[in-house]
């Protein structure tokens, strides 16, 4: 098993044995392994070295992450009971991390840079 496989099952094996996290991590599988293989090679071909490249990226994640986890803290069971039941089995969140990746990368005026100049168009409309 190779190192990213080990993380990745790291990963994997915070959520709950039977759990929804567990089940869409195992079926995302092979997309996840191949995202890995990108970012290897991004990696390898220097791109991911130059901060400035790596915080356009991770702006991208941020973006979105923080957009759907927004959405289903704002859930309530009675009007979105599928929502609510996957933030309850979930109960994790990325976007805290992100936005500590960004200030390290980008010091104590990430928001505005990231508003301003790392989110691109279509991610913009993604959200």
């Amino acid at each position: 098993m190779s190192r990213a496989e080990r993380r990745t099952n790291a990963v994997r094996d915070q959520g709950a044995e039977s759990g929804l996290f567990r089940a869409a991590m195992d079926k995302i599988r092979g997309s996840h392994s191949l995202g890995q293989s990108l970012r290897t090679a991004a990696l390898a071909a220097g791109l991911m070295s130059d901060a400035q490249c790596y915080a356009e990226l991770l702006a991208q994640f941020y973006l979105a992450t923080a957009a759907l986890e927004a959405r289903l803290a704002a859930t309530q069971p009675a009007t979105a009971p599928m929502a609510a039941a996957v933030r309850a089995a979930c109960g994790y969140s990325f976007t805290e991390g992100y936005e500590a990746d960004l200030a390290s990368l980008l010091g104590p005026e990430w928001r505005k840079a990231v508003a301003e100049r790392l989110t691109t168009e279509p991610a913009r409309r993604y959200v």
